[in-house]
């Protein structure tokens, strides 16, 4: 059962000791009776928290600028203007600043390319330019603009815009082999007409084949990159068709840097997150933001000191590696040569997701805070995030209370937090409108009263209450390396201090002797979390032990007050290994054996912290014990185990070792035909667009049990990383069903418009694609909605010179001991970066299957597996 934090249970302290900067509101020259102040001084940035939006799907207070007549607006549909505007964020400014808000940044809100032929697609997110100066007709007048900017400032609060400069919108592209010594070969304009161009000069020469425009070179005449790798295409070629603009020429530069000193000095802009920072090159970015005329001697020219520039550099690292934040950090340049002042935490974005989302070792998040912490030369001004509009949305893939966690980690660690749009509201889809009437929503979204907004309202009171949260060091005091469990770390600052504690695994675990740095004595409160938790005093060791239930929250501090006669009640009684085993790998069942120095005592051997599944034996009449743990699953599993002594609240030291079993018990394979990724119809096409190239089409598949873990080893056609994956592969999504024996599920596959073959009925689904791996159950499940989320999904190994993708589930975290006659059903088809199935209709498009309707299955390859075979 789904634990519940009751909000009548959560307790926000404001009892922090007291200091100079402690609990001031927000300096700003701006005043609620001053309704016409444009421009104020920077805040201190590290302090803020953003609230980020977009303008078409925030909210609708002007119906006659929907729809310009050009086929461009439809608020049933995602690809469409839905009516959001300008007015309308102003209008909802109370529901924003009472959630704790006291920035809002908007996607980019000039005038954009409405309607793209190319792509069946429309410009509503603001992204694809036709005029960097102009405020989009859907969205509102410059007046609009700048009255939101004037309503912000009167409230103490700041308005940050989102930038391009890297394209304009989908204008032209190549139609045939791309020849880099006669860019004019196979090159072709998209659009005819009206908005065939941008309107605002020098970004209107978009023909290659006009001598004027391919003289004046404003544009790289490239096609779409195909590898990342290569620096050329990465700052030169198409991202996604868009028309890709050559920064390296002195008349672009210029150009941008007269339209954004613009907004800043027209409008009263107070930072700006720039879009696709990447793609553009080093250069550019040292003379666009710190030239005589660039943005920043503009912005100081108007009193805003710092003027925040935070960058879009969508790259992860890998477990334990830092490559990530390498690449990040690497846009805010050098001492002699600086670039942007801020960079998006993107590696810690992609962490919080497999840890608290996915059930990765708790260390994995561990090291990444470390990293955040020395990666960049100020972490407090890093936005972090745990979804946006160009993600997943969090809860797309993970639980309730995995979002719990990942809002209470994202308010006690460095770093601006910002909350997208319709978090605060439990929204499942990347782009669903907050208004009624809009793209997902009957209904409106502003509920003030509902569970995530009152959460979130309660972290920014805690965040806002002390200093300590937006400007204290951070220290990590524990991780698990072996799975979900712990993570603690403690916040300091100017002599305060508190200690965060999550339990990300979903049972409860055992905090065992966390070295706090608190006196023996100490007596703790809480700051936040669930107050019936009894939360016991610092040991006479110096050390917190104590019981966790599952995905627990609690932000403690020192009370103020120390128990000096701390009980040394059972300081005596001592339990201890024999043997450490730390390091070491078994392949055969482990005899663990120690002693205690109580006779007969009642012990509990706890593997990976799990309370819930502690093996129970006795000590015998010497204190003399033994147990054996088996050694049965199959790969290389980690654990660490402890033997506790409730009645005596005594616990061994922790040992990490490993398992191997490298021979199944059971296994099942299958070969596929080739060229049979045609749905069940055999009609179906793929996307059109040119990266999509068999990565659909299974080969082989095989199936590898022994104990509770599986490995599902699947050989595809083709396997790619065009888009620089997180998880390795790209333009193929897998969404695999589990029909496990006894157990009871249900035939409809969700989302897939399909249903288990013959007689099967699945209990568990896993989804995987590029930026996605989630797993669910059957519980709750619909035609349109995954069940419950499992909060664990498997490791994922990907084999890009075989063309092989590995797939391994821990069963012990998934609720499955053994697979006996498991039955797979594997599918293939392919996932937005933002987590939608794409649509399928008679036709297709550059982004849409082709040879059924919309309602038709989303399945164009599939396998079966049973595994019922002895390997």
């Amino acid at each position: 059962m789904r634990k519940v934090l009751i909000f009548s249970a959560l307790v926000v302290s404001m009892a922090l000791t007291s200091c100079s900067d402690n609990k001031q509101p927000q300096e700003t020259n701006a005043t609620p009776e001053d309704k016409d102040m444009l421009h104020v001084a920077s805040p201190e940035w590290q302090d803020q928290i953003i609230y980020f939006l977009m303008i078409d799907r925030f909210n609708d207070a002007v119906p006659e600028n929907n729809d310009m007549g050009k086929g461009e607006y439809n608020p049933t549909l995602e690809s469409h203007y839905n009516g959001g505007d300008i007015p309308g964020i102003t209008a909802q400014l109370d529901y924003i600043q009472n959630l704790g808000a006291t920035s809002i940044w908007l996607t980019p809100p000039v005038a954009n390319q409405w309607w793209s032929k190319d792509s069946s697609y429309s410009g509503y997110h603001g992204y694809w330019a036709r005029d960097f100066k102009k405020v989009d007709e859907h969205y509102g007048t410059l007046e609009d603009y700048k009255d939101l900017s004037k309503a912000l400032h009167a409230r103490g609060m700041y308005l940050i815009q989102d930038i391009v400069v890297n394209h304009t919108g989908i204008f032209f592209g190549y139609e045939g082999e791309y020849d880099p010594n006669d860019t004019a070969k196979n090159f072709v304009l998209f659009e005819q007409g009206e908005q065939s161009a941008p309107e605002q000069a020098p970004f209107h020469m978009v023909d290659r084949n006009n001598p004027e425009h391919a003289q004046a070179g404003i544009y790289n005449w490239t096609p779409l990159a195909s590898d990342y790798q290569s620096l050329e295409q990465q700052f030169t070629y198409q991202l996604g068709n868009l028309s890709d603009l050559n920064t390296k020429n002195p008349q672009v530069l210029d150009a941008f840097k007269d339209t954004y000193n613009y907004w800043i000095e027209e409008v009263g802009v107070d930072a700006y997150r720039i879009d696709t920072v990447k793609y553009v090159e080093h250069e550019f970015w040292h003379q666009f933001l710190h030239d005589d005329d660039g943005i920043y001697a503009k912005a100081k020219s108007l009193g805003k000191d710092h003027f925040l520039t935070f960058g879009e550099i969508f790259d992860s690292s890998p477990a334990f590696s830092n490559s990530g934040e390498k690449k990040v950090a690497s846009f805010l340049g050098t001492k002699d040569k600086p670039e942007l002042n801020s960079v998006i935490g993107f590696p810690l974005y992609f962490e919080i997701g497999n840890v608290l989302g996915e059930g990765k070792p708790s260390k994995q998040l561990a090291y990444r805070l470390e990293r955040h912490m020395d990666s960049y030369p100020d972490p407090f001004v890093i936005p972090n995030f745990i979804d946006n509009h160009d993600t997943k949305r969090f809860l797309a893939g993970a639980s309730q209370d995995a979002m719990k966690q990942a809002l209470a980690l994202l308010f006690t660690i460095p770093g601006i937090p910002i909350i997208y749009q319709g978090t605060e509201q439990a929204m499942t889809e990347t782009r669903q409108a907050m208004f009624a009437g809009g793209y997902l929503s009957e209904s409106s979204q502003f509920d003030q009263e509902s569970e995530f907004y009152k959460l979130i309202q309660s972290l920014a009171a805690l965040r806002s209450s002390d200093k300590l949260f937006s400007r204290g060091d951070l220290q990590v005091l524990a991780s698990d390396e072996s799975g979900p469990g712990i993570l603690a770390y403690k916040r300091q600052y100017q002599g305060r201090s508190a200690i965060v504690l999550l339990n990300t695994a979903d049972n409860t675990i055992l905090l065992n002797g966390l070295r706090s740095g608190y006196s023996p004595g100490t007596q703790l409160k809480v700051l936040f979390g669930d107050t019936g938790l009894a939360v016991p005093g610092i040991s006479s060791n110096g050390a917190l032990s104590m019981e966790l239930p599952a995905r627990s929250i609690l932000v403690i501090t020192d009370s103020g007050s120390v128990n000096a006669e701390v009980s040394a009640e059972n300081d005596d009684v001592v339990i201890n290994f024999d043997e450490r085993i730390d390091g070491e790998e078994f392949t055969r069942d482990i005899q663990l054996n120690g002693e205690i120095t109580q006779a007969n005592a009642k012990l509990k051997l706890i593997l990976n912290g799990n309370l819930d599944k502690a093996i129970a034996f006795n000590s015998d009449a010497q204190g003399k014990w033994q147990v054996t743990l088996p050694v049965r699953n199959l790969g290389v599993t980690k654990y660490s185990a402890e033997v506790y002594a409730p009645e005596f609240g005594v616990v061994t030291d922790r040992q990490f070792f490993s398992t191997r079993v490298d021979m199944p018990e059971l296994s099942a394979k299958v070969k596929d035909p080739n060229d049979d990724a045609v749905g069940f119809d055999g009609k179906y096409l793929p996307p059109k667009q040119s990266a999509s190239n068999g990565q659909m089409e299974i080969l082989a598949a095989k199936a590898e049990a022994a104990g509770a873990n599986l490995r599902i080893t699947l050989d595809m056609k083709n396997v790619t990383d065009v888009w620089a994956p997180a998880n390795g592969f790209d333009n193929v999504s897998f969404t695999t069903f589990f029909d496990l024996p006894e157990t009871v599920g249900t035939k409809v596959l969700p989302i897939v418009n399909a249903r288990m073959p013959g007689s099967l009925h699945w209990v568990m689904a896993h989804v995987a694609y590029g930026w996605g791996n989630y797993m669910y159950r059957s519980n709750n499940a619909s035609v349109h909605e995954a069940g419950d989320k499992i909060g664990v999904s498997p490791t994922i190994d990907v084999d890009k010179e075989n063309n092989r993708i590995v797939f391994t589930y821990r069963g012990d975290l998934i609720g499955v001991e053994r697979w006996n006659e498991a039955k797979i059903y594997i599918t293939t088809w392919d996932i937005s970066g933002e987590g939608v199935y794409r649509d399928i209709s008679p036709s297709g498009g550059e982004w849409q299957f082709a040879g059924a309707d919309r309602e038709a299955p989303m399945v164009l390859d599939s396998v079966f597996l049973e595994l019922n075979n002895t390997y």
